[in-house]
């Protein structure tokens, strides 16, 4: 018994559907991934969510004309839609919890030179900062007699 042509490309299809489903959630899972790293403000969260979706539906839109003409069928957004749930349910926790530790061991690695070098430069660098600003003071006070000298000598004339 042979499967017809139709059937194979519908079941393309459905797949195609699948794995966009399984992409979208996991760029988001990126997103979600970055958001733990870097903290954002609300503002942000919502702008990035918008852009999001905008370019979901971007490339949902172009996966449906590539693969069925720009057709919308129910069972694409259904493949869609199984695709999201099944990644959400079976890899999405362990993708980014996985990936956050993995990062913040990763950047407190390659953070603790930068620490150990700001602690050297701590004490030499706060000695100069406070005798540039003595001088700045000192500066500033000798700028401000000099100027009520030179505004006395213009009122005279």
């Amino acid at each position: 018994m042979e499967v017809s042509a139709g059937i194979l490309k519908e079941a393309d299809v459905l797949l195609a559907s699948f794995a966009m489903g399984v992409l979208l959630l996991f760029v988001y899972d990126v997103l979600r991934i970055v958001r733990r790293i870097v903290p954002h403000k609300m503002w942000l969260v919502g702008a990035q969510d918008l852009v999001f979706w905008l370019c979901s539906a971007v490339a949902l839109f172009a996966m449906l004309y590539r693969e069925n003409s720009g057709y919308i069928r129910g069972f694409v957004i259904g493949g869609v839609l199984v695709g999201m749930l099944i990644y959400n349910l079976l890899l999405s926790s362990w993708v980014v919890a996985g990936s956050v530790f993995l990062l913040e061991k990763i950047l407190f690695v390659l953070g603790r030179p930068l620490v150990w070098t700001a602690r050297l430069l701590k004490k030499p660098l706060g000695f100069v900062g406070r005798k540039m600003k003595k001088l700045l003071r000192f500066l500033k006070k000798e700028l401000k007699k000099i100027w009520k000298t030179v505004k006395m000598g213009i009122c005279k004339l």
